[in-house]
């Protein structure tokens, strides 16, 4: 097994074609095909699915996906560590973050970028996770964090927080506000604000409802964190969100929030880079800021979950 196999590997795996792949990466058809027998033979099993359409990761290929993406991956930090002092800090990096994250991390992202690379430009993008996972896997930014992010050849993920999901509501008027743990049912029997069915966070709450046959009663659905705030407010419903969204409201005592208790109601959040796209040293500063910001959040009450390092082991979904 060679770097060349691996990488025409992982090319087809972005792809999902041998024929598009050869014609990216410049070699005829045939000589990929056979490139890829190889490894496969040398792994001792089939890395893809042969199809109309073209081809589909088997169990093991999606296995040697992981790993290899890994080996590229350490491979090219090594390059540019060895080539650290020739680093180029006045590159422009574009990243893209979820509302939740925007309201609470945004503006200490931004200057700490500012303060660490004065000569290099950081550009945030802030949408919802659905849409931030299709610019990414389109390399149209650099870095991204996510949502319930799907599994993807043409993404690599590390995870950043399991982050707990909390319903959001306006302060008893009789200032007898309680932070009981709220049960799913309840939300079968109020009305309910909520971002729409492809949104990140919604999925992991549709998905916890379902686990327990719930229906949740939903008013309106609205793509933007700021007017599902306003709506909660406003009397319109309850709403659910991470604590990052509306911690500022919530010590102002505009809103208020209760836990959940469901373990269900929990959201991996996750950094996210295109895999067929160098991995500069400017995008690593950015994720280390990132993983900084939010490890120092935490414990600040800005964020409520639990991070990698005080997890002590991999994140997972808990779905």
């Amino acid at each position: 097994m060679d770097l060349l196999e691996i990488r025409y590997f992982l090319e087809v795996a972005a792809v999902g074609s041998l024929s598009r792949a050869a014609v990216r990466l410049g070699v005829s058809q045939p000589a990929l095909s056979r490139q890829i027998g190889k490894l496969e033979t040398e792994l001792r099993g089939p890395l893809f699915y042969r199809h109309g359409r073209g081809v589909t990761l088997t169990a093991a290929g999606r296995r040697f996906l992981d790993v290899g993406q890994s080996v590229i991956q350490q491979l090219s930090d090594l390059r540019e560590e060895l080539a650290a002092g020739t680093l180029d800090v006045s590159g422009e990096i574009t990243l893209g973050i979820p509302p939740s994250l925007a309201a609470s991390l945004g503006a200490d992202l931004a200057l700490r970028f500012a303060a660490e690379f004065p000569k290099a430009r950081l550009r945030i993008r802030e949408a919802f996770s659905a849409i931030l996972l299709e610019w990414t896997e389109a390399q149209r930014i650099d870095v991204a964090v996510l949502y319930d992010a799907r599994s993807s050849p043409s993404l690599i993920t590390t995870p950043l927080l399991l982050e707990d999901l909390f319903l959001v509501e306006r302060p008893a008027a009789d200032g007898d506000d309680h932070d009981d743990p709220v049960m799913l049912s309840e939300l079968a029997g109020r009305e309910c604000v909520l971002p729409g069915p492809e949104n990140g966070l919604r999925r992991v709450l549709d998905s916890a409802c379902a686990s327990e046959g719930i229906r949740p009663h939903v008013v309106t659905e609205v793509d933007c964190v700021a007017a599902l705030k306003q709506l909660v407010e406003r009397g319109v419903g309850a709403t659910v969100l991470p604590f990052g969204s509306v911690h500022r409201e919530v010590k102002d005592g505009k809103l208020r929030v209760r836990p959940f208790a469901s373990p269900a109601m929990r959201a991996l959040l996750v950094i996210a880079t295109p895999s067929n796209k160098p991995v500069t040293p400017l995008v690593r500063a950015v994720v280390r800021i990132i993983e900084d910001a939010v490890e120092t959040s935490v414990p600040l009450d800005v964020l409520r979950g639990v991070t990698r390092k005080a997890d002590g082991r991999a994140l997972r979904s808990p779905k």
